[in-house]
C-alpha cells in the first residue's frame, strides 16, 4: 500500500467498499451475512438516545437550580456575617437564634416581637452587648456566675410573708419548680437565659457607673404634651392646626398615647435635662446650635423621634430642683443608651465595630423568625429583671 500509515486511522476499511468486501470474503466462506436492521428501528435508537441525553441534561439543570437555592435559601444565609467587635464576630444564624430567645421572653410576657424593627435593634443589642462584655474591665465590671445564680434566685424563689416560717429544703424546690416553669413557658434553655440575664447584670452595673455622676439637684423644666404613636392615623399636623381654636388639655385628653410619663391630661411635671434627649433642645435650648427653648405658655413646634410625635408646652421655665425617683430612673436609663450609641460610634469610626445587613438579608431573617412567633391568648406575668425599674418593652416603642 502507497500510504500504508493511513491503516493507523482504519482508512484501508472503511467506508461502503470496505463494508463490501467483508460481505464479499463472508458470501467466499459459505458464512450469511448478518441481517441488515430496520432504518425506522435505527432512527428509533438514535431519537431515544438523543431524548435520554436531553432529559439527562434537563435533570442535571433541575438538581443544580434547587441546589443553588438551597445554598442561596437555607445553607448560606445563617453563616453569612452579621458583625463582629475586635476579633468577636456574629452571623446571621447568630441573630435568628437571639431573636427567637427574645421570643421566648415575649411569650411569656404576653407581648410580640415586632419584626418591623427588632431584627436590626438587636443586631445592634448583640453588637452594644459585646463591646459592654470587652470593655467591663476597664469600667470595674466584673459578672460572676454566683451572681447570676443569686439573680435566678431573687426572680424565682417565692417570697415569704412577714413573720412566716419557711424550710429552706421547701423554698429550693419551688425555685427549680418556677424556674423549670419559666424555661418550659418560654422555649428557652438555662443556658440561654443565663447569658440574658448576664447581659442584663452587666448593664444594670454600668448603669452604676454612671449613676455616680448624677446629681441630686438639677435644672428642671415643668412641661405638658401631647404625644402620638407614630404609626398612627393622627397627623401631627392637624393636631397642630387644632391647637389654634382648641385646648391643650382637652386635646391631649382625647389623643395621648398611655404614658407611664404622663397622666390623662398629658401633664409630665419637672423633667431634668437629659431624661429625654430629644426633647432637650425645645425644651432647654441648645446654645450651640442656637436653638431657644420654648418660652412658658407656649407650644413647640412638632417634634419627630424614634418613639413617637410630640408636642410641648412649657409651663414653668427651668428651676433647680431634687430629683424624683422616676425621672431620676428615666436619666439613669437615657444614660446608658447615650453610652452604648457614643460607644458603638467610636468602634464604627474606629473600626473595630462592623455590622453587615440589607434588606436582602432582612427578609431571610424576618422569614426565619415568623415561623416561631407566638400566638399569644393570655399574659404571664414576668419578675422585674432590674430590680425597682419596670422592664422595658422589647421590640417595639
Amino acid at each position: 500500500m502507497p500510504f500504508s500509515w493511513l491503516r493507523r486511522f482504519g482508512s484501508a476499511n472503511s467506508g461502503r467498499g470496505g463494508r463490501r468486501r467483508r460481505r464479499a470474503q463472508q458470501l467466499a466462506h459459505g458464512e450469511e451475512p448478518p441481517p441488515q436492521e430496520d432504518p425506522q428501528v435505527v432512527s428509533e435508537r438514535k431519537q431515544r438516545r438523543v431524548g435520554f441525553g436531553i432529559g439527562s441534561a434537563l435533570i442535571l439543570i433541575i438538581g443544580g437550580v434547587v441546589a443553588f437555592g438551597y445554598y442561596q435559601e437555607f445553607y448560606k444565609p445563617p453563616r453569612v456575617w452579621a458583625g463582629s467587635v475586635n476579633n468577636v464576630e456574629f452571623d446571621m444564624g447568630d441573630l435568628v437564634e437571639r431573636i427567637r430567645v427574645l421570643q421566648g421572653v415575649n411569650r411569656y410576657q404576653g407581648g410580640l416581637v415586632n419584626l418591623s424593627t427588632v431584627p436590626f435593634e438587636y443586631l445592634q443589642n448583640l453588637i452594644n452587648a459585646e463591646i459592654l462584655r470587652q470593655r467591663s474591665p476597664s469600667l470595674g465590671i466584673n459578672i460572676s456566675d454566683a451572681q447570676i445564680e443569686d439573680e435566678l434566685r431573687r426572680q424565682f424563689v417565692p417570697t415569704a410573708a412577714p413573720g412566716q416560717e419557711t424550710d429552706p429544703g421547701q423554698l429550693e424546690r419551688e425555685f427549680k419548680d418556677n424556674y423549670s416553669g419559666y424555661l418550659t413557658a418560654t422555649g428557652l434553655s438555662d443556658g440561654d437565659f443565663r447569658v440574658i440575664v448576664e447581659e442584663q447584670l452587666a448593664q444594670q452595673a454600668l448603669a452604676g457607673v454612671l449613676a455616680q455622676a448624677i446629681e441630686e439637684r438639677q435644672q428642671h423644666v415643668e412641661i405638658q404634651w401631647i404625644q402620638l404613636p407614630i404609626d398612627g392615623e393622627i397627623l401631627i399636623g392637624d393636631v397642630e392646626q387644632r391647637l389654634v381654636n382648641e385646648d391643650f388639655t382637652r386635646i391631649a385628653q382625647e389623643l395621648n398615647s398611655p404614658s407611664q410619663f404622663a397622666d390623662l391630661n398629658g401633664y409630665v411635671g419637672w423633667v431634668p435635662k437629659g431624661a429625654f434627649p430629644a426633647l432637650d433642645d425645645y425644651i432647654f435650648g441648645n446654645q450651640e446650635d442656637e436653638i431657644e427653648a420654648v418660652s412658658p405658655g407656649s407650644v413647640s413646634e412638632p417634634i419627630f423621634t424614634n418613639e413617637a410625635y410630640y408636642l410641648i408646652k412649657v409651663l414653668a421655665p427651668s428651676e433647680e430642683r431634687d430629683l424624683t425617683a422616676l425621672m431620676g430612673s428615666k436619666l439613669l436609663r437615657a444614660l446608658v443608651d447615650t453610652w452604648q450609641k457614643e460607644a458603638l460610634l467610636a468602634g464604627t469610626t474606629q473600626g473595630f465595630v462592623r455590622m453587615n445587613f440589607n434588606s436582602r438579608l432582612y427578609e431571610w431573617v424576618t422569614k426565619q423568625v415568623f415561623v416561631t412567633a407566638p400566638r399569644i391568648e393570655r399574659p404571664t406575668p414576668v419578675p422585674e429583671l432590674l430590680p425597682g425599674i419596670p422592664n422595658p418593652s422589647i421590640g417595639g416603642s
